[in-house]
């Protein structure tokens, strides 16, 4: 499923905004993946081949997305569910979906999971999010900006539909120089984040 959410990305070129959403009840509810049976006595490389690999390749594909993806959330974004969440440009939300990262409940430190959190929510939260593996509601999810905006379930849709529609009536080349320095500039230092801002600036502006 990575490979195939990373290669739907990377297919999506041409498109003005990528819409997320889960084909049942929940969004996501992760990989049921276990720990190595004791003595299984599998080398660092075997688990990075197998485990890691297929995520860095999935994460490498949404950071070489250039334009916004929109996660729409209903019921359950668990374990990879919640790093789609966090991962999303925009992620709207139903008021009764949850979050969650259970995975010291197999054994397995979250480290993947956590690349993706670090830098888009508060440390305490993700600390709180991995240390007690329970599941967080959608409230607390949008105070902890893991999600753009919570919306009650029956209208979710309808301000999914509108929140794209008035994003398809900004030009392309716009758009995109918003995701780059968002994407980009908060690893700058401020001088450098201004600076980066000028630069896509005058390119886009120049180019019309």
């Amino acid at each position: 499923m990575a490979g195939a959410l990373g290669a739907a990305l990377e297919a999506s070129a041409q498109s003005r905004v990528i819409v997320l959403r889960g084909a049942g009840a929940d969004f996501c509810i992760g990989r049921d993946m276990q720990p190595p049976a004791p003595g299984a006595r599998l080398s660092p490389e075997e688990v990075l081949k197998t485990d890691a690999q297929p995520m860095l390749a999935l994460f490498d594909a949404w950071r070489s997305c250039r334009q916004p993806v929109l996660a729409v959330v209903r019921g359950r974004a668990w374990g990879i569910g919640t790093v789609f969440a966090a991962l999303a440009d925009v992620t709207y939300a139903a008021a009764d979906a949850t979050f969650r990262l259970g995975e010291l409940e197999r054994g397995i430190p979250p480290a993947l999971a956590l690349s993706a959190l670090i830098d888009r929510m508060p440390q305490k939260a993700v600390a709180h999010l991995v240390y007690s593996a329970e599941p967080i509601g959608a409230p607390a999810a949008l105070a902890a900006g893991l999600v753009s905006r919570v919306v009650e379930p029956a209208e979710l849709e309808g301000a999914v539909d509108g929140f794209v529609a008035r994003l398809l009536t900004f030009a392309p080349a716009t758009v995109c120089a918003v995701k780059q320095y968002l994407r980009t500039a908060p690893r700058f230092s401020e001088a450098e984040a201004a600076l980066y801002g000028s630069s896509l600036l005058a390119n886009v502006l120049s180019s019309r």
